[in-house]
């Protein structure tokens, strides 16, 4: 007998029939597959068409961002600036390899469209960062701090009445014989407006002391004064005075070779016998002060503070008629331009200079904590000064923060020109008596053999005071003084000097007092030096500061 199951039956059947697929679902699963790769295809091709090629404008526009970064970077840091122009910019940065010596770093374009951009850092070889470049750019946003100082001086075509004590309240006579020497002290404060001084001539109230047919003479001389009020024994010009009467009368000397002394300066006159016959008497009053009296032949002197000899003074002031002004630039932010390629998008961007470096050309600094010849301030991967003979530099003469010498000289490098407006600033002393003491010197304003001396001298005296010597050359034989300067501290002295080539002249400040501004004149000089030069002649000096700043030349 069968029996059959319907059930098992027709599971086996159904079982069979699912060991294929049927033609609709193949067709749907081939559509849906097509479209799943065709999908597949187009993704694949837009990434590798999004990926960077060397000469596509992404990679350019990458290219770009990263050189941006760059120099932004590196440009914000800069301590100075060693060049600049549209294309170029170099500069310097901190030490960041630990050999005490600031990174050089300078990128430059050719300015040709499809010219490279390089990048140069210290000394070697230029890098090119980016080949073919179209545009690059540099525009500067700089703060501009003016320092204003008076216009040249100029003398005063004739002599004016400077100083008169022709008062005679309370007469009395002073006899010159053998060594009773008399004087004068003349001090005085210029009006505003001038700023120098120099005296022509004077005039004083004497007579021959005994009758006599035959005329006296008198010689009249000029000194410095010293801190006390008296000569200090170097006579700068002398003449002599021709006493023909009995009675009373003016007489006078003059002076055509005295140096111009700045306001608030003295001198003295020194009025002594030049013959072994009688004597002079000179009048004195009581309606000033300055009378001075030497009993040992001017050996030593005496100051009456309550008399003065009945005399004049003439002479001639140098005075100034406005102001002059010189801008120092200081680089606040860089404007940065580059395109690629021709017909891209043109990278802008502004750089922030966080240490607002001075735009100068050149520029030499040294505190003198170090030695001053392994000091690179200007970023030429050299020493910025050198001893004068190429020897080495004495360390041991640097003593906490002072260089002291006594004949060395130390002069800037590179050589310079020194032909746009010049700054110099020096902190100094001369510690000894003799010769002209600390010496600065520059050949301002050079083009090939022209140029114009400018000497500084500090000399110390010996009643402690140090006098400042501002002089020229107007050849190389003849020095010529623009202004002395006495009396001043037995300490270190901050000079300032403002050279400036459109006017030709050099402007004088002293612990920050002005002392005017005086002409120059360029000639053709065999001295081939260009560089400046620090010094001492004959005795000892310090120098605890220097520092030279050549400004870029105005467009």
């Amino acid at each position: 007998m069968t029996v059959s199951h319907p059930s098992l039956t027709l599971a086996g059947t159904a079982g069979c029939l699912r060991r294929g697929m049927l033609l609709m679902e193949l067709v749907v699963a081939l559509l849906v597959s097509s479209i799943i790769i065709a999908g597949l295809h187009a993704s694949l091709a837009i990434s590798v068409r999004s990926i960077p090629d060397s000469d596509g404008s992404t990679a350019s526009a990458l290219r770009g961002t990263r050189i941006a970064d760059q120099l932004a970077t590196e440009l914000e840091t800069a301590v100075h600036i060693t060049e600049r122009s549209a294309t170029t910019i170099g500069f310097t940065v901190p030490d960041r390899d630990g050999d005490g010596w600031d990174e050089r770093i300078r990128y430059a374009w050719t300015g040709v469209p499809g010219g490279p951009l390089t990048r140069q850092y210290n000394e070697s070889t230029p890098l090119t960062i980016a080949e073919d470049v179209d545009q690059f750019n540099l525009t500067p946003s700089f703060e501009s701090v003016a320092e204003t100082y008076p216009s040249v001086g100029v003398e005063d075509a004739s002599e004016s009445l400077l100083i008169d004590y022709s008062a005679t309240t309370d007469p009395a006579d002073n006899e010159i014989k053998s060594d009773d020497w008399v004087g004068q002290h003349f001090a005085l404060t210029l009006p505003a407006g001038a700023y120098a001084w120099r005296p022509t001539r004077v005039q004083v109230v004497a007579r021959k002391a005994s009758f006599s047919f035959f005329y006296r003479t008198i010689r009249a001389q000029m000194l410095d004064a010293t801190i006390n009020l008296t000569p200090n024994g170097s006579s700068y010009e002398q003449n002599t005075m021709y006493v023909l009467l009995s009675d009373y009368a003016w007489y006078q000397a003059e002076f055509d070779k005295l140096d111009p002394h700045a306001s608030g300066s003295a001198l003295c006159l020194v009025l002594d016998r030049n013959q072994s016959n009688s004597g002079v008497d000179l009048r004195s009053t009581r309606a000033a002060s300055g009378l001075l009296k030497s009993g040992n032949g001017g050996t030593t002197w005496s100051y009456d503070n309550g008399k003065s000899l009945v005399s004049r003074l003439y002479g001639k002031l140098i005075r100034s008629g406005g102001t002059l002004s010189i801008n120092s630039n200081y680089l606040t932010s860089m404007g940065v331009t580059m395109r690629m390629k021709p017909n891209t998008p043109s990278l802008n961007w502004t750089v922030a200079c966080l240490n607002h470096p001075e735009l100068l050309s050149n520029q030499w600094e040294t505190h003198f904590s170090e030695d001053p010849t392994t000091i690179d301030v200007n970023g030429d991967a050299t020493g910025d000064w050198i001893v004068d003979d190429s020897d080495a530099f004495d360390t041991d003469s640097l003593v906490d923060g002072v260089w002291r010498t006594n004949g060395t000289q130390l002069n800037t490098t590179p050589d310079c020109d020194f032909d746009t407006p010049t700054v110099v600033d020096v902190k100094f002393q001369n510690t000894t008596v003799g010769g002209n003491g600390a010496t600065i010197k520059i050949n301002a304003f050079r083009s090939e053999a022209t140029c114009v001396p400018v000497l500084a001298a500090l000399a110390k005296q010996p009643d402690g005071s140090q006098t400042l010597t501002l002089a020229t050359k107007s050849s190389d034989a003849d020095t010529r003084t623009l202004i002395k300067v006495p009396g001043l501290p037995n300490q270190p002295v901050f000079l300032h000097l403002i050279l400036d080539p459109e006017t030709s002249s050099v402007s004088l400040s002293i612990n920050e007092v002005q002392y005017g501004t005086y002409a120059l004149s360029v000639f053709e000089s065999t001295d081939t030096t260009r560089s400046v030069c620090l010094g001492a002649d004959v005795s000892d000096v310090e120098y605890s500061y220097a520092r030279v700043r050549v400004m870029e030349p105005q467009p």
